[in-house]
């Protein structure tokens, strides 16, 4: 192969390179992770242009001030914005709620990694930290919107998670 040739392949091989790269820690995941489920709380059923979706917020995404470490609370104080936290988790009955949020990641037990945006109050007074974990919408099949979202307004929808060294991929959705 002359000069040119081999710059052509080589400029052809990076970008798929890359686009394969980006697949390796999801595929990885979702083969090796630990399964969690986490309550939800939807919010839209549909879309025109994607079909019948459903954008999930989830219980964990607020926690009580009381389970964030102070560092935390300094941290947000002091530099205020956005940044990651680890959030730990234990399951009761079935269900994965958090216990602590820290700076620090933990070398063993079941946490996610999520973004803390804020701590204020929520409609009872009390404090919470609102933590995001971009696990946001699932697609469901066409025609079914609307029964995930009569379920949902009673509180019987769970989400299923794979789960690996704190990076979490959404594969299912389930009624209680």
């Amino acid at each position: 192969m002359n000069k040119r040739a081999k710059q052509l392949v080589f400029a052809c091989c990076v970008p798929v390179l890359i686009l394969l790269g980006m697949c390796v820690k999801p595929l990885y995941t979702l083969l090796t992770g630990e399964e969690m489920i986490l309550q939800t709380k939807p919010l839209d059923p549909s879309d025109v242009f994607r079909g019948d979706y459903v954008t999930l917020k989830y219980e964990a995404e607020e926690v009580p001030k009381k389970l964030v470490e102070q560092s935390v609370v300094t941290r947000l104080q002091d530099r205020g914005g956005e940044f990651e936290v680890y959030v730990l988790m234990e399951k009761k009955n079935g269900v994965h709620t958090p216990f602590k949020v820290t700076l620090t990641k933990p070398d063993k037990g079941e946490f996610l990694n999520g973004t803390i945006s804020y701590i204020d109050k929520d409609n009872q007074g009390q404090e919470i930290a609102f933590i995001s974990y971009d696990l946001d919408n699932y697609y469901l099949e066409d025609n079914t919107g609307t029964e995930w979202e009569k379920a949902s307004a009673k509180g019987e929808i769970l989400a299923k998670l794979k789960v690996n060294n704190g990076y979490a991929i959404l594969t299912d959705i389930f009624t209680k």
